[in-house]
């Protein structure tokens, strides 16, 4: 098969990835900032130039599916200069290795850079970023990926770079744990397993995607003929419902009281209400969610009550 290189590979996502890809009979080379001793995993920073240059001299990289960075919109309005640095300088530095070894490379978005977008109603499809700007987004973890996408495609309309990238949508399952920077859905099961309240926002609607649905949708678009042109996939699933039905949902499968449901205001920054978007893009490579909400919350509730 292919040697793939994935960064952020401690990360919630790549604890399933990584794996997966293994199973499916790659080879590979998993990297992130801490200090493990596993047989294949290197210690690199992203940021770090020289840490890169040494898994590429090394290893012959064919792939590269970069997940490494600051995640999540409180973490950027905390520490913004963190954030662009990490995320930018980061991608910067896998691009200009891809391009001397002829690797690809399959870029981590977010949902978050269509921004305003969103406030039409309408779904939002891939293309539509086209009409976006940074003027269009709610926070700086969407400025900070939105700007790595628009390196990303520079480097492939001007130098040839072979790449895709991933737009992950309200991805969520086992391994998280609750905190405020964590997802609504994982701190709604910490709070109903507690019997605490779950503080949902008026209004917000939302598809959640197990985490096992996004990597098959990844590893459909990553596997995809390069066209030669930039390309985005959203990946997400869409069983749309607002925060209120989801909360009802966890407190059920909890077999917790509605009384634990405060309904609030949702902040005036940094949020979008309503995330309406398209996953036809995807579905024409193959791709069908599979984990229905209430299947992937039983799992989460399970795997929250065994490490608790």
């Amino acid at each position: 098969m292919a040697k793939i290189f994935v960064t952020g590979a401690l990360g919630f996502i790549g604890s399933f990835l990584v794996p997966y890809l293994t199973e499916q009979g790659n080879e590979v080379v998993s990297s992130d900032v801490h200090v493990r001793d596993y047989d294949d995993y290197i210690r690199a920073d992203v940021t770090s130039f020289e840490d890169l240059y040494r898994i590429f001299k090394k290893e012959k990289i064919d792939q590269v599916v970069h997940m490494a960075g600051e995640v999540g919109r409180m973490v950027g309005e905390e520490h913004p200069q963190k954030m662009m640095y990490v995320n930018n300088i980061g991608t910067l530095n896998l691009i200009k290795l891809c391009l001397e070894y002829d690797a690809r490379l399959v870029y981590f978005s977010t949902s978050e850079v269509y921004g305003h977008l969103f406030d039409k109603g309408t779904p939002v499809k891939e293309e539509n970023l086209e009409k976006g700007s940074v003027f269009t987004t709610t926070n700086i973890y969407a400025m900070s990926k939105l700007f790595g996408e628009a390196i990303v495609r520079h480097y492939v309309e001007n130098y040839s770079l072979n790449a895709v990238t991933i737009r992950p949508f309200m991805v969520y399952g086992p391994g998280e744990h609750p905190s405020k920077y964590r997802s609504a859905i994982i701190n709604f099961v910490g709070s109903a397993l507690k019997g605490e309240l779950l503080t949902v926002h008026k209004g917000t609607k939302r598809a959640w995607c197990f985490v096992s649905d996004f990597i098959d949708g990844l590893c459909l678009a990553s596997n995809k003929t390069f066209s030669g042109k930039y390309e985005a996939f959203n990946i997400g699933s869409d069983e749309f419902l607002t925060m209120e039905e989801v909360a009802r949902i966890v407190v059920e499968e909890c077999g917790r009281d509605y009384s634990l449901i405060k309904m609030v205001e949702p902040p005036t920054k940094f949020l979008s209400p309503s995330k309406n978007f398209s996953i036809q893009k995807i579905r024409s490579l193959g791709y069908e969610p599979k984990i229905p909400l209430r299947e992937g919350v039983r799992r989460v509730i399970e795997w929250q009550k065994n490490t608790s």
